[in-house]
C-alpha cells in the first residue's frame, strides 16, 4: 500500500459507521481587564489591612503594575487622615518593591525618623541599628541609584558612628564599578571609626571581583605615589587588605616606609602594622628586627615616638627572636608602658612566678594586666599566693584599676584546681568586694569549675538581697555548659519571684533545664 493510501485509511471512518462530525472551535476567551486605578486603590487597602495570602497577592499585584500603582502610593501617603506609623511602614516597603529611583528619599527619610524615635524612646547603646535595618535593606535592594541617598545618610551627625559606619558598607557596595576611585579618594579622612569602616567595606568590595581588586590596587598605588600625609597611613592600610601574605612588591614597599625616619610617623606605624600581619614572610620579619633593636635600647625607648615603634616591632617578631630580644634588652623591667606591654607578651617567663610579683608592682596598669595574661594552669604555688594577695579589699595588694583586678580573677579561672577554687569562692561571697568582681568571680567559677562552681555561685544569690550584685550572678549561671544542678534551679527560680530579676532568671532556666516543662514545680516536673 502506498503512503497516500495509508494516510487516506487512517481517515476514513470505521467500517460500517459514521463520519464524526468536526469539533466546534473553542469560543475566544476575554482579555482580561487593563489594571488600573480602581483595582490598585483596592490593592492598596489590602496592603494595609490584609493578612497572608491576599495580603500577598495584592503587593504582587501592585508591583507587577508599578505605572498604575506607584502615584497613588505616593498619594495615600500624603492622603488626609495621614496614615499610621504601621501603614506608613507598609507603603514604604511597597514602594521599595516598585523600586522607582524617586522614591528612594523617601525611604532615607523614613530610616531618619524610626532612628530618631527609638533613641527618644531608649538611650540604649545600639538601639539604632534594629530600627535602621529595614530601611537600610530597602536601599541597598535599589542599587546604585540608592548611593545619593546613602552618601547623605553616612554625614548625618545625628546617627552614631556605628550606624554611620554600617551605611558606609551600603554605600560601597551600592557604588557602580566606575565610581569606586571616588570613594578611594576619601581614605584617611573624617572620624577613626569611619575611616577603618571604609576600608574595610572597599577591600571587602575588591575580594569579590577580581577585575575590580586590580582597578582598586592601580588607584591606590597611584593614591600612595602622591605621598599626601594626611591619607596615606589609611591608604597604607588599605593597600594591605587589598592585597595577601604573597604580595611581596607591597611587603617590600612596607618595609621601606617603615625604616624611612624622614616619613610620617603615623605613615610608618602603618607599615610596621602591615610587616606585622605579613610575620610569616622572612623579608618582614628581618625589617622588624632591625626596628626593634634601633628603637628599644634602654637610652631610647623612653622617647614616646621610640616606645611606639619599637613595641610594635616587637609585637611582630616571631617568638624566638622576640624572647631572646626580651632578655638581652632587659625589656620586662621597661619603664614605657608599650614596650613592657609588648615584652609581656611574646616573653619567654619562668615557672617559679617571681616575674609576676615584680610585674605587679609596675606605675602602669597596662602592663600589670599584661602580665596576668600570660598566666596559666597549673599555676605554682608562688603564683596562686600572689593572685590570691591580689583579690585583697585593702592594704597593700589592694589592686586599684578594675581592668587589672579584673585579669587576677581571670588568671585564677585558668589556674585551676583547688585553691584557685577557693580564692574564687572567697570573692564571689565577699559583701565586701565590689559588684564587678563579684561577678567576674562567678563567671570564672562557672566556667572554669561548671556544676561545683555554678553551685556556688546559686548558693550566693540564693542570699543576695542586692539587685546589682542578684543579677550579675544570674548572668553568670546562664554561662554553665551542659545541664544545672538542683540547687541551680531552686536558685533560679526563687530569683524569678522578684520582678526584677524574673526575666533573666527565666531565660536562664530555660537555657539550662530545657526537658522541664515548668522547672519551677514543686518536683521540678
Amino acid at each position: 500500500m502506498s503512503d497516500r493510501s495509508v494516510v487516506l485509511a487512517a481517515l476514513a471512518p470505521a467500517r460500517g459507521g459514521k463520519a464524526k462530525p468536526a469539533a466546534p472551535a473553542p469560543e475566544p476567551v476575554a482579555a482580561a481587564p487593563a489594571y488600573g486605578p480602581e483595582q490598585a486603590a483596592a490593592d492598596i487597602e489590602l496592603v494595609l489591612t490584609g493578612r497572608g495570602k491576599d495580603y500577598l497577592q495584592a503587593r504582587a499585584r501592585l508591583e507587577q503594575n508599578p505605572a498604575v500603582a506607584a502615584p497613588l502610593v505616593t498619594a495615600r501617603m500624603a492622603a488626609t487622615p495621614a496614615p499610621t506609623p504601621a501603614e506608613q511602614r507598609r507603603l514604604l516597603a511597597l514602594l521599595g518593591g516598585i523600586a522607582r529611583p524617586e522614591d528612594i528619599p523617601l525611604f532615607a527619610d523614613a530610616m531618619r525618623r524610626d532612628v530618631a524615635a527609638a533613641v527618644k524612646q531608649s538611650q540604649e547603646q545600639g538601639i539604632e541599628l534594629p530600627a535602621a535595618e529595614p530601611w537600610r535593606e530597602i536601599l541597598r535592594a535599589q542599587g546604585p541609584a540608592a548611593a545619593p541617598a546613602l552618601t547623605g545618610l553616612v554625614a548625618e551627625k545625628t546617627f552614631s558612628e556605628e550606624l554611620r559606619g554600617l551605611l558606609i558598607a551600603d554605600l560601597v557596595a551600592v557604588t557602580p564599578a566606575d565610581k569606586l576611585p571616588e570613594l578611594v579618594a576619601l581614605v584617611g579622612l573624617g572620624a577613626p571609626t569611619l575611616r577603618a569602616a571604609l576600608r574595610q567595606a572597599i577591600a571587602r568590595r575588591a575580594h569579590t571581583s577580581a577585575g575590580e581588586r586590580a582597578q582598586l590596587i592601580q588607584v591606590v598605588d597611584a593614591a600612595l605615589d602622591a605621598r599626601d600625609p594626611a591619607r596615606l597611613p589609611g591608604l597604607v592600610l588599605l593597600r594591605a587588605a587589598l592585597g595577601d601574605a604573597g604580595d611581596s612588591a607591597f611587603t617590600t614597599r612596607a618595609a621601606a616606609l617603615a625604616e624611612d625616619a624622614a616619613s610620617e610617623f603615623a605613615a610608618r606605624v602603618a607599615a610596621i602594622r602591615v610587616l606585622a600581619a605579613r610575620r610569616s614572610d622572612p623579608a618582614a620579619q628581618d625589617v622588624l628586627a632591625r626596628l626593634a633593636e634601633q628603637h628599644l635600647p634602654a637610652d631610647k625607648r623612653l622617647a614616646l615616638r621610640n616606645e611606639i615603634l619599637g613595641s610594635l616591632a616587637l609585637a611582630g617578631l616571631d617568638a624566638t627572636r622576640a624572647a631572646a630580644l626580651v632578655e638581652r634588652l632587659q625589656l620586662l623591667t621597661a619603664e614605657a608602658p608599650r614596650v613592657a606591654t609588648a615584652a609581656f607578651a611574646v616573653a619567654a617567663l619562668p615557672q617559679d612566678g617571681a616575674w609576676l610579683d615584680a610585674s605587679q608592682r609596675h606605675a602602669w596598669p597596662e602592663v600589670r594586666a599584661a602580665a596576668l595574661a600570660r598566666v596559666d594552669g597549673p599555676c605554682s604555688t608562688a603564683i596562686l599566693r600572689r593572685l590570691r594577695d591580689g583579690t585583697a579589699t585593702g592594704g597593700a595588694t589592694f589592686e586599684a584599676d578594675a581592668t587589672v583586678a579584673r585579669e587576677v580573677l581571670a588568671a585564677l579561672g585558668r589556674c585551676g584546681g583547688p585553691d584557685a577554687f577557693t580564692a574564687l569562692q572567697a570573692v564571689v561571697v565577699d559583701a565586701a568586694q565590689h559588684v564587678d568582681r563579684r561577678a567576674e568571680a562567678a563567671r570564672q567559677l562557672v566556667d572554669r569549675h561548671g556544676s561545683a562552681g555554678a553551685d556556688v555561685v546559686a548558693a550566693v544569690l540564693r542570699s543576695a538581697d542586692e539587685l546589682a550584685v542578684a543579677l550579675r550572678l544570674v548572668r553568670a549561671l546562664q554561662r554553665l555548659e551542659g545541664p544545672g544542678t538542683d540547687d541551680v534551679r531552686q536558685a533560679l527560680c526563687a530569683a524569678g519571684k522578684r520582678q526584677e530579676l524574673a526575666t533573666s532568671a527565666q531565660r536562664a532556666l530555660r537555657g539550662l533545664f530545657p526537658d522541664l516543662d515548668d522547672p519551677c514545680a514543686s518536683d521540678g516536673r
